[in-house]
């Protein structure tokens, strides 16, 4: 018997049962869930709240050990101000056994970036000039922490640059030959003990863009996979002299970090860490500057009226709150392209919007919630696995609509402890750059009371609330 009979009967046979359990003989039309609505529910829909968005200057990012080099230089006009980043890093011998290189005879050495083209932001027309450095300061390991705004010394010989656009680069890795004296220095050092001894002796690389470049464009160098790697290039003899073998040897990448060092424009000259900036002091505009810890506020209204009957106090006793449910919540999120004199809406052709907007709660204090007491890593809203904290919701069009569960359900709880007088367990919503892929893209958002219009529908550039809840035992209810 093959499947298809299988299945053929089976459903035969429910349907027999499902014919018989019924008490209904009679032909009729059954709406499924229709006699769970009755005439005293009411399905509303809102969407006049009025949501107010501020920016807070946090304190610096964590960037040690993080899977990308950052390195670019990027202005983003008067307003907004000029970003610059660059890398630091140890070297790494891979392994804890001893490194020599006996009978080896330097031939070159080269450093490779594997660029995420992705990432990227800015004018790729523009070409950048980047520069390589040998560190004079060790980076420390495990004892030490280093944020974006941090830096270790370097020599101020140029041990290898090169200049660049992106359509330049066909493979994706940037290879940049480096001073053979620099590879000397390497093999004369040998015998190395260990990685620690190797890291004592040669303390490690500055990747930095070079001083008075014109501002183009930064980018996100992978170390995910092999294209981003130090080589060696060496020979040695066999059994004669005209026995040549060729030999590379790679390091890999130690102990690292990012430095992200942003030049505020006119909308946020005198912005300090630790400063809230209301959208009345910043053009109506809240600010997420990914790499600066600039994140952008938002503050929810109160949904207290909706619970509340007309005309009385609210109270805790059941006769004064209507029976209310959030079914759904939605916020609309307009992003305005940065540096552009018609603020146009991204996509823009080289300010590609994030690929997801992560938010997550604010603490009365100022602070940003965390998965845990001992983490670094925030709490999100929708994090299906709060521990990982890497979840995100696709961000792909001009004015894209966020519609959580989650959402409905904060809202919810948020507006049940404020009408019986409990503390709140947040102090809103706040929109974070991705913590795992630091970047320095500049999110621009407007409130509710910037005067600018859409241009693609011409309605007003603000966010926007839109609740979707249902009034029990109320008939006299009208849904606004």
């Amino acid at each position: 018997m093959n499947i298809k009979t299988v299945f053929t009967r089976a459903i035969l046979f429910f349907a027999i049962i499902f014919c018989f359990a019924c008490e209904r003989t009679d032909l009729q039309t059954i709406v499924i869930g229709g006699d769970l609505i009755d005439d005293q529910t009411q399905m509303c829909y809102a969407d006049t709240f009025e949501i107010d968005v501020e920016t807070h200057y946090m304190d610096s990012l964590y960037t040690k050990n993080g899977a990308y080099f950052l390195a670019g230089y990027v202005d983003n006009g008067a307003e907004i101000g000029q970003t610059k980043t660059s890398a630091f890093t140890q070297l790494s011998i891979g392994s804890e056994e001893a490194l020599n290189f006996d009978d080896r005879e330097l031939d070159s050495l080269s450093l490779s970036l594997a660029l995420d083209k992705t990432s990227i932001y800015g004018d790729t027309s523009q070409t950048i000039t980047l520069e390589v450095y040998e560190l004079s300061e060790t980076i420390k390991g495990d004892s030490a922490e280093y944020f974006s705004t941090d830096s270790v010394k370097y020599y101020t010989e140029v041990l290898g640059s090169r200049t660049f656009k992106v359509s330049d680069i066909e493979t994706d890795t940037v290879n940049i030959v480096l001073s053979n004296t620099f590879g000397q220095k390497i093999i004369d050092g040998a015998e190395y003990a260990d990685q620690d001894d190797f890291a004592s002796k040669i303390k490690g690389l500055a990747i930095r863009v070079k001083d008075g470049q014109t501002a183009a464009w930064a980018g996100k160098y992978s170390l995910e996979n092999y294209g981003t790697v130090m080589n060696l290039h060496m020979h040695y003899f066999g059994d004669t002299n005209e026995d040549t073998i060729r030999t590379t040897y790679y390091f890999g990448f130690k102990e690292r970090f990012n430095q992200i060092d942003y030049t505020p424009g006119t909308l946020t000259q005198n912005i300090k860490i630790g400063d809230v900036v209301n959208s009345e002091n910043s053009s109506n505009y809240g600010f997420v500057f990914e790499g600066t810890g600039m994140v952008a506020r938002i503050k929810f209204p109160s949904l207290v009226n909706l619970f509340r009957k007309t005309g009385q106090a609210i109270t805790s006793e059941s006769d004064t709150i209507r029976e209310v449910h959030i079914n759904q919540a939605q916020l609309a999120i307009s992003a305005i392209g940065v540096d552009d004199p018609e603020f146009k809406i991204y996509p823009a052709t080289n300010t590609p919007p994030p690929s997801g907007l992560y938010f997550g709660f604010m603490n009365s204090d100022g602070t940003i919630q965390t998965v845990s007491p001992d983490s670094k890593q925030y709490k999100l809203l929708q994090a299906q696995y709060p521990s990982s904290g890497d979840y995100q919701i696709p961000y792909s069009s001009s004015t894209q609509v966020y519609g959580w569960a989650k959402l409905a359900e904060y809202l919810q709880e948020r507006t049940f402890r404020e009408i019986e007088g409990l503390p709140l367990e947040d102090d809103g919503l706040v929109i974070l750059p991705n913590q795992q892929s630091t970047s320095i893209r500049k999110l621009i958002f407007a409130d509710d009371k910037n005067p600018l219009n859409h241009p693609l529908n011409g309605q007003a550039m603000k966010l926007k609330l839109i609740v979707y809840y249902a009034v029990f035992n109320d008939p006299t209810y009208i849904c606004n």
